[in-house]
């Protein structure tokens, strides 16, 4: 066996022992903290500037999503129809013929809305394209795409939610994702993130080989990937499917309300998952509540309410009741603060993204970016999490946020690879002795 003992200041996120003065590893996994070992194989003394810690998590992304926008035109800057429409007439179509775009929030263009498949034709040039919203719940297609995918009883060509429409549109290929996948992990490893959790609604086993593969390939972080309620394909919650470890059912509420979210609810739980269930209003919340109320999750679990931008205070008491966790973004709070101020009433504001509130009521809370809606920067979680522009009585202290963003506290078994460095400049894996 080997071993190597690291000596210095050690941040455990263990409220019963914050501080620590070693950890000891034994085969790449933490064996002891605080360890009376004297020796070891390998012995790592820690600088004055530096601190051992657990790494970061992101709690919810969607990283094949978040690949594919590096592999799309980005209309994320423009500010009006006319500047979005002039990017895409002079762009070109992709190695596989399609032109893809993604990134405009309609809500911050000078017209306020989507464009339409008329106005995307006019400067496609009869190219297929499918233009993408920031939010990935709406894109827009033209006449050409809608011929080659067979839809056509979407006049204007906006596709709300239909992602069994969009999944005809021409993969991207592995080899260019696998490229861009190894660069990204790179940064989030200079970032201290070491871990990942995949929220897609629409992950399916296929889904899960192409994550295996990507992150086997490319040396990226641990990955535990939500699976689509209906695509739970016998699998067991918290099992390893390859390098992946199987999370909660996730569940996407149906905006016209034809689905049942009981019953879904119920087939999760009866299927050995606990539930996370995308919330982005007060209305969902209340419905979703109702569901999570009218069924319990298997034994040591909790089920999940996935972002929680709008609550109100008795909401969050049922919520509180149910012993439900909370992952939630800090960023939008910054990066979506004009539209913000512009579209929600002062009450409505103070119940924005809540925080503190989540904390008054022991709510298990984790932080995320939701990428690529908003790109991934623990640093800037934490940061916004603390210093809010709005609801100043939401903010939350350092070592909350910060124990909100760490994969978990340091204890016995956690892998190495889980550890990292934090100095004055950045972030360092263990192995990393420069």
């Amino acid at each position: 066996m080997t071993s190597l003992l690291v000596r210095g200041k050690v941040h455990t996120f263990d409220p019963n022992r914050p501080i620590a003065t070693n950890v000891l590893l034994r085969d790449g996994v933490v064996r002891e903290i605080d360890s009376t070992a004297e020796s070891a194989d390998e012995i790592l003394e820690l600088k004055s500037n530096e601190i051992v810690q657990p790494g970061w998590r992101d709690d919810h992304l969607h990283l094949l999503s978040t690949l594919a926008t590096h592999c799309s035109i980005d209309v994320s800057d423009t500010t009006s129809l006319t500047e979005l429409l002039d990017l895409l007439r002079s762009s070109s179509a992709g190695a596989n013929g399609w032109m893809r775009a993604w990134g405009y929030e309609p809500s911050l263009l000078k017209e306020k809305r989507h464009p339409t498949k008329s106005e995307l034709d006019q400067v496609t040039r009869g190219i297929p394209t499918v233009l993408h919203d920031r939010s990935g719940h709406v894109a827009v297609i033209n006449n050409a795409a809608a011929d080659l995918l067979e839809i056509h009883n979407h006049p204007d060509g906006i596709l709300v939610e239909r992602q069994d429409l969009l999944s005809r549109v021409p993969k991207l290929e592995l080899t260019d994702l696998k490229q861009i996948a190894h660069d990204l992990f790179r940064d989030w490893k200079r970032m201290g993130l070491v871990a990942v959790t995949d929220a897609t609604h629409t992950n399916d086993r296929a889904s899960l080989d192409v994550l295996a593969e990507i992150v086997e390939e490319c040396n990226g972080p641990r990955i535990t990937a939500m699976l689509g309620v209906e695509q739970l394909d016998g699998m067991k919650f918290g099992d390893m499917y390859k390098n992946i470890q199987i999370g909660h059912a996730k569940i996407m509420p149906d905006l016209s309300g034809k689905e049942d979210l009981g019953k879904l609810v119920r087939h999760a739980h009866a299927n050995g998952f606990p539930a996370a269930v995308h919330v982005m209003d007060i209305d969902t919340l209340d419905e979703v509540l109702h569901a999570l109320e009218g069924s319990s999750p298997p034994p040591r679990t909790l089920d999940r309410v996935e972002h929680c931008s709008l609550a109100m205070p008795e909401q969050l008491d049922r919520l509180a009741q149910l012993d439900a966790s909370v992952c939630t973004q800090p960023s939008f709070l910054t990066r979506r603060l004009d539209k913000y101020l512009a579209d929600l009433s002062p009450v409505e504001r103070s119940w924005l993204w809540p925080l503190s509130s989540l904390v008054e009521r022991s709510i298990k809370v984790t932080l995320s970016s939701d990428s690529p809606v908003v790109p991934v920067d623990p640093d800037e979680w934490i940061h916004v999490a603390t210093k809010r522009p709005l609801q100043s009585q939401e903010t939350i202290s350092d070592s909350e946020a910060r124990s909100m963003t760490v994969v978990s506290p340091l204890a016995p078994g956690i892998p190495a690879g889980s550890l990292i460095r934090a100095t004055s400049s950045g972030y360092k894996t263990l192995d990393d002795r420069n």
